[in-house]
């Protein structure tokens, strides 16, 4: 069993990061990568076979929309609601995120993450959608520097050996989206083993993350 973690950015102009996992959590080295297009995702995935697939960004839309544009006259079916119902979960966790609602400035990604999922699963992969921020936070409490701050690189870099074996060699040429694809890859693994707790809809998306009790997530990967 190999477990897939994506990095995604918004365009292919910039690269994603892809890291791959075996069923004891070691880095399967040759799949610790960088790349730009989907076509590239799609044919290490069809070469990998892995079991799951994380992608560590939106991949529904709230119930009731057809996109994200203002112009389009599509309408949520809970208007008062903002974003979508994972999001308000993560927000009365106190985890922040960014709302999936009209006018997002995240929407090119989340239209790219969307397509490239729904491309996967006709494949017949399994795609579940994973949020790097919340599982660090579940993971290591609220100690976690922001992703962009000067901090975390360091921080992810101290931790993620604890959890995903093999890093050692990798770990001065590792950049932040790849510690993410890292943790994408890790979400992954612990969903395989009934190791998360899941947010959110059918209808809008399901969130998976590392289950809330510390303790529990230790029994689980021990």
């Amino acid at each position: 069993m190999v477990l897939l973690g994506v990095d995604l950015r918004s365009s292919p102009k910039h690269a994603s990061a892809i890291a791959a996992l075996s069923a004891d959590s070691e880095v399967v080295v040759s799949y610790l990568d960088a790349v730009h297009t989907d076509d590239e995702i799609v044919q290490i995935a069809e070469t990998l076979q892995p079991s799951l697939i994380a992608i560590g960004t939106p991949l529904g839309l709230p119930d009731g929309l057809c996109c994200l544009e203002t112009a389009c006259d599509c309408k949520s079916h809970s208007p008062q609601q903002k974003g979508r119902q994972l999001e308000l979960e993560l927000a009365r966790m106190g985890i922040s995120c960014f709302f999936t609602s009209k006018g997002s400035i995240i929407r090119t990604l989340i239209y790219r993450a969307i397509a490239l999922s729904q491309r996967l699963q006709k494949l017949g992969f399994n795609v579940i959608e994973v949020y790097p921020h919340a599982t660090k936070v579940v993971l290591f409490g609220d100690s976690v520097p922001p992703k962009n701050s000067s901090g975390n690189l360091a921080y992810m870099k101290g931790h993620l050996p604890q959890l995903i074996g093999g890093l050692e060699p990798h770990l001065d040429s590792m950049d932040r989206n790849t510690c993410d694809a890292l943790i994408n890859s890790y979400t992954a693994l612990l969903h395989s083993r009934n190791g998360t707790d899941v947010l959110g809809s059918p209808q809008e998306g399901l969130l998976a993350l590392p289950k809330l009790f510390p303790d529990e997530v230790a029994r689980i990967i021990a």
